[in-house]
């Protein structure tokens, strides 16, 4: 069902026949993917019950963790909702006609993204967000609060979580030699294409050609070498 969801709402992104297709937004199609699941449980009971009311939810977490002071930025639905439908805007696995300056527009928003969140962190006494590192845990855990659709809880992060290999997805090695081959190309100012040439990328378009690599998308000009750091 969820990718039937997801389908339908690309083809109509995508297609020259759906431009007076208003569809409605993704949290009111799946909104278990964006309310905590004691909201939907009382909004069901009271379905159930023809009974009206009112449901407020609440952040996760505990207010003794600091990092609660931006849960309303992480948590928002209208900004959750926005990420979703700018990666079906320009979804990564994308093979019609290029999309231009996917590469570049991918940077731009994510950045957009990262950059209001250290503003936001900034504006509740928080230091900007830590980088990540892949042999170091990530101190802080996560209990989203939500259920899938047909039940079973989201998976939660807990404190001081380390990387992990996943099986036939995923190796920590691996994911260190591809960042450590984006670092590279950004310091040598190119790309190198599978057939050993070079693309510049110190110019106007060099952002969108760093960036597709990054994204991992379709076009990268050498998904085998530069892998799938963001993907």
């Amino acid at each position: 069902e969820g990718e039937f969801v997801y389908a339908l709402y690309v083809a109509v992104t995508h297609s020259d026949f759906m431009n007076d297709v208003v569809l409605p937004p993704l949290y009111e199609v799946t909104p278990h993917m964006f309310t905590n699941s004691e909201v939907l449980d009382r909004a069901y009971t009271a379905k159930m019950t023809q009974t009206p009311g009112k449901f407020e939810m609440s952040f996760t977490g505990s207010k003794n963790n600091k990092e609660q002071r931006v849960a309303y930025f992480g948590e928002d639905i209208g900004m959750n909702s926005h990420h979703v439908h700018w990666h079906m805007d320009f979804p990564f696995w994308w093979h019609g006609d290029e999309i231009d300056r996917k590469g570049e527009l991918f940077f731009w928003a994510h950045h957009q993204l990262t950059v209001r969140f250290d503003a936001e962190r900034l504006s509740n006494y928080l230091s900007p967000a830590d980088e990540l590192y892949w042999d170091r845990a990530i101190k802080e855990g996560f209990a989203p609060h939500t259920n899938y659709k047909y039940g079973g809880e989201f998976p939660t992060r807990p404190d001081n979580k380390n990387f992990e290999d996943v099986d036939g997805v995923a190796r920590i090695r691996d994911m260190k030699e591809m960042e450590s081959r984006i670092r590279d190309a950004i310091a040598h100012g190119y790309v190198d294409k599978a057939d050993g040439s070079h693309v510049d990328i110190d110019n106007d378009h060099g952002i969108d050609t760093l960036s597709a690599a990054i994204d991992s998308s379709t076009s990268s000009v050498n998904p085998s070498y530069y892998g799938s750091l963001h993907n």
